[in-house]
């Protein structure tokens, strides 16, 4: 039996991840994010990931998903 890393699920504004810290799995974190409200109605794609070191990933196509933060983080190393 192998153990489970544990996820950490949040949805994506924009270029902002808003984390949902009370999501325990996708199901929980879609019905989160089917419930905001996003001007001019923009869908919130669900996103992942497995600790604060990793970057967050799409959860339909596991896609990276880059962020302020990882843009910013990005272009510090150059």
């Amino acid at each position: 039996m192998s153990a489970r890393k544990p996820v950490q699920w949040g949805v994506l504004i924009g270029e902002t991840v808003r984390s949902l810290p009370k999501a325990r799995n996708v199901t929980d974190a879609t019905l989160y994010a089917s419930k905001l409200t996003t001007p001019q109605g923009a869908k919130t794609p669900v996103v992942y990931r497995h600790s604060d070191d990793n970057m967050w990933r799409r959860w339909i196509d596991k896609a990276p998903v880059p962020t302020q933060l990882a843009l910013f983080d990005q272009a510090v190393k150059r």
